[in-house]
């Protein structure tokens, strides 16, 4: 049986937004002057247009967690209802639009290159959408049958680390913020950050760059974090005769073996960058007391 339905990836609205939000972190990061992905936030993601209204009902599936499977099917058809409701016209003209402002002013290769954690979701819900909108040929069947089942399972808990990686850490801070709020969200924790930590050294940055701008497959980010890793085991080892104090010790010998399961780890999750990144400000803070 062939399937009809189609994702496309470059005019999936929840997904758009997704990478001009990690590109704002990456401006940020390289402390870049270039406000071409704020602005086109605040352009076509706003609550008056069409685009931000219809990424208002993608969000909407991230909100609402742990659901019973009746009352995430209901959600699914409320959502859906909503959906229709729409202008097609002016949607498609704004996402036109925005696409066209994306290609004048990135690769677009390396734009849609960034990583995607809920990459399963955000394509099964334009699936739903698209069959919403279009009468659903018998071919299809099987495509929308599955793009309804992942967003339940999604919706009910059931979808593990494995197969959807949670996004909270991206959208959990933004999502109930007003707009110029939201698209500020990822500069000011950087500089929370920064008020506990002083400031993000250069390897912290790359780091923090590399799992932003990492390939959808991860394997460039699994080959920086576990060379990462061994060069920091090898430097707390041999920094931690400069310690003194007991505790502190055992401290940076947990950060050790938290470092050598991330050299063994099959994928590189959120508390692999975590343990990377305390172990990179304890190295630095080790140097400060050297000196």
């Amino acid at each position: 049986m062939k399937a009809n339905v189609r994702h496309n990836k470059i005019r999936n609205t929840g997904i758009l937004f997704e990478l001009l939000v990690r590109k704002i972190t990456s401006d940020t990061l390289e402390n870049s002057t270039n406000d071409t992905a704020l602005r086109l936030m605040r352009e076509f993601f706003n609550s008056k247009t069409e685009l931000g209204k219809e990424l208002i009902l993608y969000r909407s599936f991230f909100n609402a967690q742990q659901l019973s499977e009746t009352k995430a099917f209901e959600l699914l058809n409320v959502i859906t209802q909503q959906r229709k409701k729409l202008s097609e016209i002016i949607l498609n003209t704004q996402k036109y639009k925005l696409i066209k402002e994306i290609k004048n002013n990135y690769n677009l290769k390396e734009f849609l290159g960034a990583r995607i954690p809920s990459y399963k979701v955000y394509a099964s819900i334009y699936k739903l959408f698209d069959n919403a909108l279009h009468e659903m040929d018998f071919n299809d069947l099987d495509d929308v049958m599955d793009a309804k089942f992942t967003i339940v399972e999604h919706l009910s808990g059931t979808i593990t680390n494995k197969e959807i990686k949670n996004d909270t850490s991206l959208f959990e801070t933004i999502r109930n913020q007003e707009e110029d709020l939201r698209l500020l969200t990822y500069r000011m924790l950087i500089e929370k950050f920064n008020e506990k930590y002083m400031e993000l050294n250069d390897r912290q940055k790359n780091l923090l760059r590399e799992y932003i701008y990492n390939i959808s497959n991860g394997t460039g980010l699994k080959k920086y974090a576990t060379e990462e890793a061994t060069t920091l085991v090898t430097e707390l080892k041999s920094k931690v005769k400069f310690i003194d104090n007991k505790i502190t010790k055992i401290k940076v010998a947990e950060v050790i073996t938290q470092l050598n399961k991330i050299r063994t780890a099959q994928v590189i999750k959120e508390n692999h960058m975590t343990a990377l990144l305390i172990a990179l400000e304890i190295s630095k803070t080790i140097d400060t007391l050297k000196s």
